[in-house]
């Protein structure tokens, strides 16, 4: 789990477009597999490659914990922990062999150090892999293999916030000041 402080606040908010980079960046290191061939699912609008590929899909967002606060300099900082599941379809010869690593490698220290230096993101469990059917617009069977993994993330959202840093205190005579009725 990545703890949430307001040292991390300078670093920015992690969107969705991070953890798909941060995501398919780790899956190119460890199938492996060249950066044309990791996609983001639904709306790509492309084609799918010929040979092994990977698609992942955003599948679901919650939150882990309560927001926390904190305070900077003219501003106010809310944290939300979430996790972000993310499924990844594996196409293509190999695909069983690649889901198992996925499962095999998502909890292990160097996918978190990996994944930490996109931000605060860290790998929390990925699913049992799961044989999936797909058949092609060519009416033929191919092998797609599905693992869903589940990473924390950290969001954040910066308000302007006025403070009161000088006050003027003054020693006042109630009854001259306020007179009673």
């Amino acid at each position: 789990m990545v703890e949430a402080d307001g040292a991390q606040a300078a670093t920015g908010d992690v969107t969705e477009g991070t953890v798909l980079t941060a995501l398919g960046q780790w899956l190119c290191a460890t199938i492996p597999l060249p950066a044309d061939a990791v996609m983001v699912g639904q709306v790509n609008r492309v084609a799918p490659p010929c040979g092994a590929f990977a698609i992942m899909t955003v599948a679901g967002r919650g939150r882990i914990a309560t927001n926390r606060t904190t305070y900077g300099a003219g501003c106010r900082i809310v944290w939300m922990q979430q996790q972000v599941d993310v499924r990844v379809d594996l196409h293509g010869a190999g695909a069983g062999d690649g889901a198992g690593r996925i499962a095999l490698l998502f909890r292990d220290p160097a996918c978190a150090a990996f994944l930490a230096g996109y931000g605060t993101i860290a790998p929390l469990y990925a699913a049992p892999p799961r044989q999936r059917d797909f058949v092609s617009d060519a009416a033929q069977y191919e092998d797609v293999w599905q693992v869903t993994v589940s990473l924390q993330v950290n969001s954040t959202a910066t308000f302007a916030q006025d403070f009161a840093n000088a006050l003027n205190v003054g020693i006042f005579e109630t009854d001259a000041t306020f007179p009673p009725e």
